[in-house]
């Protein structure tokens, strides 16, 4: 069976990327998680999946011009559910302290829009927490995949992909020859975009598959048969659900 990583933790319950959101995946016997990573602008790592901090909390602005005590006093969970007022966005550091014992913890880096140490001190903190077995770093920039390895050959890499330019031109090579060349551990498609044939030629190069925002029973099932050796979903407790149906 696939391990069941929580899409931005169980990010249909409590706010996304915030740390009620990962301890609710553990609540769901969620395998793992998936988060997203930027610096902000003293050089903290941060974690949120926009550039802006304006979709998901009471503020505005570009993280990346914000430092943290700015960031910390900003309100991340009242436009998701008053419940949730107050919370505020996590650390990497403090998201590890909570996930750290986690089979797998998939770390996307999102591409700087300028030059900073964002993938360097993502791979300082791996190492640092001794979670080099039971994580993953991905990106949707291959630069960025190959940079992660120059630092640090044993750190586990992702590339990620979807139906834009690259993602055309990864499925015109052939998924498997361009993941090979690339020297990642997993390919991270759009659950839209992996064909059966796909998954068995990237196991035959050792390379895993975990595709992203697995929601539906059908795509659960279907992506299971095939192989793929974990689901990325938006609503893991429902994904284990299903996948304990069918064992």
């Amino acid at each position: 069976m696939p391990l069941v990583l929580a899409h931005r933790g169980a990010n249909k319950v409590a706010p996304q990327n915030t740390i009620p959101a990962f301890m609710k995946a553990l609540e769901f016997n969620a395998d793992g998680i998936e988060t997203d990573v930027h610096l902000c602008k003293d050089g903290e790592i941060v974690v949120c999946h926009n550039y802006t901090v304006d979709e998901t909390s009471n503020g505005k602005g570009l993280i990346d011009e914000l430092t943290l005590a700015q960031l910390k006093a900003m309100d991340f969970g009242s436009y998701f559910n008053k419940d949730f007022s107050g919370v505020s966005l996590p650390t990497l550091s403090e998201l590890l302290d909570v996930v750290r014992n986690m089979k797998l913890i998939n770390i996307e880096i999102k591409p700087p829009k300028k030059d900073n140490d964002l993938v360097k001190k993502v791979v300082e903190e791996i190492n640092k927490y001794e979670i080099v077995d039971n994580s993953i770093v991905s990106c949707f920039d291959p630069e960025c995949v190959r940079l992660v390895k120059e630092i640090d050959k044993n750190v586990k890499t992702a590339l990620l992909y979807e139906n834009d330019e690259l993602g055309n031109e990864i499925m015109t090579f052939g998924v498997a020859k361009y993941c090979k060349q690339l020297n990642v551990n997993a390919a991270h498609p759009h659950r839209k975009l992996i064909k059966e044939n796909e998954v068995l030629e990237l196991h035959n190069l050792g390379i895993a598959v975990n595709p992203w925002t697995v929601n539906l029973e059908e795509e659960i099932i279907r992506l299971t048969k095939w192989g793929c050796d974990a689901l990325i979903s938006d609503v893991p407790d429902y994904c284990r659900k299903v996948l304990e149906s069918i064992k």
